[in-house]
């Protein structure tokens, strides 16, 4: 939310007030005094959605009934019948064509293959209950369909190097190189899952694509794609079109979206390298194109693993909510670090997101827990109502939350943001009730590091946001503990900032990378008939790496002012409550938005 410039006159004349002032009164609009979280987090039901792997998918196995075809000799490549066919050897300009009846399961092992077809698919599965690709333990195999070839089958056009109109599974522990040169490399229109093995995928056009949905367990791969790496897009049923990913390795470079949904993507225990488009250095150029990390058109939920997203728009997308409740997140993003349409929920984790426009951005931002580090060129949260017009197919970087709605609960965690735009921003509210917040504000008045548009309450938990005092903003209501905003002499950047009691005991402290003059703080210590001082520079002795501390005490620095806190809000300069929208923060948003 963004101020109006009237606002950045008016406040420009606290700048500097004294140390001694009465508290200010919530003058500006409703306020809330609870410091309640949702529970009510708007998640897709997944119950009809099958995130497991049958012991067939997972056991690469098969016995001694089976029928064993040398590529080179045979005159046959067309299987119609249901069974184990080990097929080893060299077939070129030739397919593997699999027509059996719809009630037949059919497993193809691949023992040191080479299958090169200039002229269409390398493996087409016409028809077939179910099939399954195993890959011999120990052996290299290779797989390729020509370039610029068109074949069609009735209205199918077969576009991949395997091409399968049934369900069709990738298992073993052999190693697959898959080339598609003309469009994909595997499409299936119904369920691909790959459960172990081995695979390069280099396609033209889309690595891995699964209609009804796309599952990966315990694998390892790495597609280097031209459009999509990976994607399920069936359209047509709410309960397909999902990406399950549980364990293994994937390394994934694609020329437009990593991986992508059309519900659900939802993602536990896995190793998941991501670049999409020309990452996070590349700019949002107006037009139809989307490259994201990973995109989903209803959730995107992550529950564990390591990720490491490098891309052009936003590293996580969903058009409704996204949960994370453990994992490891790297993310650099030209455009925002996460983007949720609805809800954005943090229950634990690490999250990183080393470059961004804006860091975190939904209508509500729940974070209840987790290791939290954004850096963002704009607001560093930023909570609106409505979408941003980038989802499913619209123009990279192109903004719209523009009705006024937009709510922020912090009750847990431990949240460190450096922005340049807004720190903490919210259309609507900001509630505080647990947690460590630290925040490294705007170093130009048109923005400020706290800031929203009609109440933010207090009812536990430490937050300390530092930044200019132009358009410097304080808590509208506090219970339980008191919050003060104080405007003091500028300091530089990399200069301890702390509140300390009577007693000289720390209440809160912070090193922020940027230069301040202004200071919102609460913590539970601050209570009402109590004195505090604020002091630049010198030294907390339990202080973390971000210079955070909570108890020990200070030695050095230079006293600020003082505060007494005769009621549980205290203003020093600066605005109390909701204040009207206007300035915006970190310069143009790439692909012309705001």
């Amino acid at each position: 939310m963004k101020r109006l410039l009237l606002f950045l006159t008016v406040t420009a004349m606290l700048f500097g007030s004294a140390c001694t002032a009465t508290p200010a009164d919530d003058g500006f609009g409703t306020t809330t005094t609870t410091g309640s979280v949702p529970t009510d987090i708007r998640t897709e039901d997944t119950s009809d959605m099958d995130f497991t792997f049958s012991d067939r998918d997972e056991n690469g196995e098969y016995d001694d009934k089976v029928t064993s075809v040398d590529l080179e000799t045979a005159v046959q490549t067309t299987f119609t019948a249901a069974g184990t066919y080990v097929l080893t050897g060299k077939l070129t300009d030739k397919m593997i064509l699999i027509d059996a009846g719809e009630n037949d399961k059919i497993q193809l092992v691949l023992d040191n293959v080479t299958l090169e077809n200039s002229t269409g698919p390398a493996i087409y599965i016409r028809s077939a209950d179910k099939v399954f690709l195993t890959l011999k333990e120990g052996t290299t195999n290779r797989l390729a369909d020509g370039s610029g070839y068109t074949y069609t089958d009735g209205n199918t056009n077969v576009d991949g190097a395997i091409f399968s109109r049934a369900d069709l599974t990738v298992n073993g522990s052999g190693n697959l190189t898959l080339v598609g040169n003309t469009k994909h490399g595997i499409v299936s229109k119904d369920d691909l899952v790959i459960a172990s093995g081995t695979l390069t995928v280099t396609a033209a056009n889309v690595g891995l694509n699964g209609k009804d949905c796309v599952k990966i367990g315990g694998a390892t791969v790495t597609v280097n794609a031209g459009s999509d790496g990976i994607r399920s897009d069936n359209t047509e049923d709410a309960t397909r079109g999902y990406v399950y990913l549980e364990g293994g390795v994937l390394n994934v470079t694609a020329g437009n979206d990593g991986i992508q949904a059309e519900t659900v993507l939802k993602a536990d225990n896995v190793t998941l390298t991501v670049k999409a488009g020309s990452g996070s250095g590349g700019y949002l150029y107006s037009s139809e194109e989307s490259y994201k990390g990973l995109k989903a058109g209803s959730d995107i939920q992550i529950a564990g693993g390591l990720y490491t997203v490098d891309s052009q728009d936003d590293c996580l997308h969903s058009n409704n909510t996204v949960t994370i409740s453990g994992g490891t997140l790297r993310l650099a993003s030209g455009d925002d670090g996460v983007h949720a349409d609805n809800d954005l929920s943090i229950t634990g984790g690490n999250l990183t997101v080393s470059k961004s426009y804006e860091g975190l951005e939904a209508s509500r931002i729940v974070i209840s827990g987790g290791e939290l580090s954004v850096t963002a060129s704009d607001d560093g949260l930023n909570a609106a109502g409505g979408n941003d017009r980038s989802g499913m197919g619209g123009r990279p970087g192109m903004g719209g939350f523009d009705n006024g709605v937009g709510e922020i609960y912090i009750s847990g965690g431990y949240l460190l943001v450096d922005a340049l735009g807004d720190g903490i921003d919210s259309n609507g509210s900001v509630s505080v009730s647990g947690g460590v917040t630290l925040v490294s504000g705007p170093t130009n008045n048109g923005n400020g590091a706290f800031d929203y548009g009609r109440s933010a309450s207090v009812t536990g938990g430490i937050l300390v946001a530092l930044g200019t005092s132009g358009m410097a903003q304080g808590f509208s209501s506090a219970e339980n503990q008191g919050a003060m905003l104080c405007n003091f002499s500028a300091q530089a950047a990399e200069t301890l900032f702390a509140v300390c009691d009577a007693n000289g005991t720390v209440i809160a402290s912070f090193i922020p990378p940027k230069a301040y003059q202004s200071a919102v703080v609460t913590a539970p210590s601050i209570q009402v008939g109590e004195n505090y001082t604020l002091y630049a520079g010198g030294t907390a002795s339990a202080a973390d790496a971000n210079g955070f501390a909570d108890n020990g005490t200070l030695s050095g620095g230079t006293a600020l002012l003082t505060v007494e806190m005769t009621s549980t809000l205290y203003n020093a300069g600066g605005m109390m409550g909701g204040g009207p929208g206007g300035m915006m923060g970190g310069g143009f948003r790439p692909g012309g938005r705001f």
